[in-house]
């Protein structure tokens, strides 16, 4: 998750941040309180992981939120917190896709 300048790059994207699991803020890009946003992206995978342990699922990996006026996606990768908002009028499916690819490069 090394490119997260990039990732702040593309279009639908309004900022992004990466975080430790325990919310503590690595690095922030773009229109959004960095502090803050890694705090709420670790809390919501910790429910997330919680809910998936008692759905019997696997590990968490990526979940896409989406709401009438925002989205996030959120994703975790080797204990690092990945939250990106983006614009929720956009083909959501399209710009995981693009996230995904740059995260992999």
């Amino acid at each position: 998750m090394k490119n997260l300048s990039l990732i702040s790059k593309l279009p639908e994207v309004l900022g992004a941040a990466l975080s430790d699991e325990s919310g503590a803020l690595l690095e922030c890009s773009g229109q959004m309180d960095g502090e803050i946003a890694g705090a709420v992206h670790a809390f919501t995978v910790r429910a997330l992981t919680q809910a998936g342990e008692t759905l019997g699922l696997s590990a968490f990996e990526r979940a896409t939120i989406v709401g009438p006026s925002s989205a996030c996606i959120v994703a975790v990768h080797d204990g690092i917190v990945l939250g990106v908002d983006v614009d929720p009028h956009k083909p959501l499916n399209a710009i995981e896709k693009r996230i995904w690819d740059t995260i992999s490069k």
